[in-house]
């Protein structure tokens, strides 16, 4: 199945049995190579101009809640910390629940997981996942015997998680490298199906990391993935979603998270620093990724359990603290109301990213505003996003007109002006009436220039976004 470059496949595959959707059962390509873009990849910022209406029912059985909450991973504290005093570092900064990162084969072993099962229970912190170390489960190797020995090294993780109490069980999965050919994609899926299996016969969940160099690292590897997902054992596999490894992949995040769909049973936050790539990890905050429309992403998908902080905290409770004081107020107040029926009602004011972009706008500095707003038009899941995808339109269309793309700007200025249209008079605080007015004037003006004179085109004539109280 391949989609022309100006689609995105990130929703076209039904994820989860626990939405009772009809899975498709014919013409259901079974390798991934069927199912890539031909000259293009999702993994870029979706293309504003080609976007995809939420698909009716989309967030069915989706139960949203009033807020997140922190966790923390043993591996924030790695190297300074040992494995088994992480809880008590964790409790000492005010984590109430916790993921354990193995680091050693020898962390693997029954005797330590009851040291950390009662360092945990003693410290009054709920570990909820265990983290697998990558090299240890090479169960796709072509050499048997370290094949055979990760399949036994996952065995001792099952057994760590139940000594510790975990519901889940991380997995970073192969490398990207061993699943290129069809057959070793077909022999991951077996293999990940016999493991679910394993995890799901004591009650824990599978979970798949999208990390940056394995198997589910883009996003047109989840979606491949996803056509399999029928065949696994209900409630045995899911995703774990890290923005982070999304950025490092050259993916986008919120994609990622909607590839996942209503898979996600854990998320690691750390941030990415566009500017220096190799520093991996940071703590959130730190670095570049949108945290306030992240945050209102993954509650809206209907994740329910803790953002564990993986990024370094070093020693002490500095980094912690300014961890804290930059994530609690936004998984707080990620949707300050009561669900109403598993539904969202709309946004009562701007949020800070829409208030950022706007300035942007107003800056002239309209690819800018792009970027910025549309972070919140992943974000949001109500009718509102199409009010913000209106304005990002509207923007980039000036922006082509100034670089004297006549089609691209008439393109975009009547799709962002339509779109902004629904909204008016007034929407949030902003005199839409007044914007779609003096755009459509805009519109006018480069219709009569035509192609051969989109030169004269007069900057100062493109509107400015009015707030009114």
């Amino acid at each position: 199945m391949t989609n022309s470059p100006d689609q995105s496949d990130a929703r076209l595959i039904h994820l989860l049995p626990h939405l009772h959707r009809k899975r498709e059962q014919a013409k259901a390509p079974t390798h991934r190579s069927e199912l890539l873009l031909d000259d293009a990849s999702v993994d870029r910022l979706v293309r504003i101009d080609a976007s995809m209406p939420p698909i009716a029912g989309e967030q069915d059985g989706i139960d949203h809640i009033t807020a997140l909450a922190l966790g923390v991973s043993s591996g924030a504290f790695y190297p300074q910390i040992a494995t088994e005093d992480a809880p008590a570092a964790a409790a000492a900064l005010g984590f109430a629940e916790m993921e354990i990162m193995l680091q050693t084969a020898g962390e693997y072993n029954p005797a330590f997981a009851r040291l950390v099962a009662t360092n945990a229970a003693t410290a009054g912190v709920h570990i909820r996942s265990v983290h697998t170390l990558e090299h240890y489960h090479q169960v796709l190797s072509p050499y048997a015997r370290r094949a055979a020995e990760g399949r036994e090294m996952m065995e001792r993780a099952i057994e760590f998680a139940v000594t510790v109490g975990a519901s889940i069980l991380v997995w970073h999965g192969p490398t990207r490298r061993s699943v290129q050919e069809p057959a070793a994609w077909d022999r991951f899926i077996e293999e990940t199906k016999a493991l679910a299996t394993q995890c799901g016969e004591v009650g824990i969940t599978l979970a798949l990391e999208n990390v940056s160099r394995c198997a589910l690292a883009h996003v047109r590897d989840v979606t491949a993935f996803a056509r399999m997902l029928g065949d696994f054992p209900e409630n045995a596999l899911g995703y774990v979603f890290d923005p982070f490894q999304a950025a490092e992949a050259g993916a986008n995040p919120f994609m990622m998270l909607a590839a996942m769909g209503n898979r996600v049973v854990n998320v690691h936050i750390s941030d990415w620093l566009e500017s220096d790539p190799t520093e991996r990890h940071l703590p959130p905050g730190d670095g570049d990724l949108p945290w306030p429309a992240l945050t209102r992403a993954i509650a809206g998908s209907g994740y329910q359990g803790p953002l564990v902080v993986e990024g370094s905290l070093g020693e002490g409770d500095t980094v912690a603290t300014r961890v804290r004081q930059m994530m609690e107020p936004l998984v707080r107040s990620v949707f300050p109301f009561p669900p109403r029926g598993g539904h969202l009602p709309a946004p009562t004011s701007l949020p800070l990213g829409v208030q950022k972009g706007i300035q942007l706008f107003n800056q002239r500095q309209f690819y800018a505003q792009h970027e910025v707003i549309e972070h919140e038009w992943h974000a949001e899941r109500t009718e509102v996003r199409q009010l913000y995808q209106g304005l990002l339109q509207i923007g980039v269309g000036f922006h082509h007109a100034l670089n004297g793309n006549y089609k691209g700007a008439l393109a975009l200025l009547n799709d962002g002006a339509d779109k902004v249209a629904h909204f008016t008079p007034t929407a949030l605080g902003i005199d839409t009436g007044r914007l779609v007015r003096e755009t459509q004037d805009c519109i006018e003006q480069i219709t009569v220039l035509g192609e051969r004179n989109i030169a004269a085109f007069e900057p100062d004539r493109i509107p400015l976004i009015h707030l009114v109280s």
